[in-house]
């Protein structure tokens, strides 16, 4: 004899969506506590409102290899090495004589067309090696902002002397560069949301699980693909055009194959394939570089050790972990909730209101 009445599968469905609607909340307020903290540090700018800002500038680097690889399945580790390309992209015309806003566009339509052009190698490759032919791509950029001397200024780099206006906002002010990274990292975040919530990012997904299914359905893969690393390699560029103005300069030593394992990472170590994960992967790669480097001789070691970990016991990435822990919590308030809410005694288990009874009249109608 059934225990629960005959809406308890509404009854839990009702929780479940009360819970998870709670969860959007929770996940609203932590972005705006989050906003709040990395605001008040920015504002008082010095080393740590430097910290913060080239935490975000990285984050949005590694958002692109967490959209590729997560919802791909592609790795890239070439992403630094595009984001020099558009660090360049705005250096080099400066150098010559361009103002800020046109070696802006100058950098975006560079980086585009590179990212236009190697994609028709990059997507026809899968696996490893795609990996290997992203660390090639990447490389060489590297040899030749190394080797062209007379472009990028050899070891001695490229400097900027002044960064661009913006109406009544001078972004020459470091704290007001600061907050415009901020500005940019948000509407980053928004449209990698809006790409991964899209029929195009739902496609992407099929696409990493089982390829041959999509292709059989009609999708066209490789376009898929082939859009994803465009997207990806752009976001590299902006962050590179966010990184020159707020160092000053740019130098070969920025495309490298150690600042590609950095960024790539970051992102893995966050959690591939999920919003958060490249900034909170950003965030701890950043304080080991910068923050426990100044205390600890040994900080390298550390930070390796952490990263094993990381990979072994928690390969979803950090922010990975906190999400499976909500989920675990929703299911248990969920079950708590069925039991408290749908339960009946079972004595009454077989009572009917009156409401429920069958209506004789309707009976001899049937008979």
């Amino acid at each position: 004899m059934s225990t629960h009445t005959p809406g308890a599968g509404a009854g839990v469905a009702g929780w479940q969506g009360l819970l998870a609607r709670q969860q959007r909340w929770l996940m609203l307020l932590i972005g705006l506590v989050f906003l709040l903290i990395v605001s008040s540090y920015l504002y008082r700018g010095g080393f740590y409102g430097q910290l913060v800002t080239q935490m975000l500038i990285f984050a949005i680097a590694a958002m692109g290899v967490g959209f590729l690889g997560g919802y791909g399945g592609m790795v890239s580790l070439g992403q630094a090495s595009f984001l020099g390309l558009g660090a360049y992209g705005v250096a080099v015309p400066m150098s010559d004589g361009a103002d800020p806003w046109t070696a802006i566009v100058i950098s975006l339509v560079v980086t585009l067309a590179v990212a236009l052009l190697t994609g028709l190698l990059a997507v026809r490759v899968r696996g490893i090696s795609f990996v290997i032919m992203t660390l090639a791509l990447g490389q060489i950029l590297f040899g030749l902002a190394s080797s062209w001397v007379d472009l990028s200024g050899g070891d001695n780099g490229l400097i900027i002397p002044v960064a661009p206006t913006l109406g009544p906002l001078d972004l020459n002010d470091p704290i007001v560069l600061s907050f415009t990274v901020l500005v940019v990292f948000v509407l980053a975040v928004l449209a990698l949301r809006t790409f991964v919530a899209s029929p195009f990012g739902l496609a992407l997904r099929g696409i990493k699980s089982n390829e041959q299914r999509l292709k059989t359905l009609g999708y066209a893969t490789r376009l898929h693909l082939y859009i994803s690393w465009v997207i990806s390699v752009m976001f590299a560029g902006v962050a590179g055009i966010l990184f020159v103005f707020t160092n000053g300069l740019i130098t070969p030593t920025a495309l490298d194959f150690g600042h590609n394992g950095i960024v790539t990472l970051m992102a893995v170590i966050g959690g591939l394939g999920t919003l958060w994960g490249p900034t909170v992967g950003a965030i701890v790669i950043m304080l080991f570089q910068n923050y426990l480097s100044l205390y600890f001789e040994r900080w390298a070691t550390v930070m390796g050790i952490v990263f094993v970990a990381v990979v072994i016991f928690a390969p979803e990435g950090l922010w990975g972990l906190v999400t499976k822990f909500a989920r675990r919590l929703t299911r248990q308030k969920a079950a708590r909730g069925q039991l408290g809410i749908n339960e009946v005694p079972v004595g009454d288990a077989g009572a009917e209101t009156e409401s429920e009874l069958p209506d004789p009249t309707t009976e001899k109608v049937q008979q």
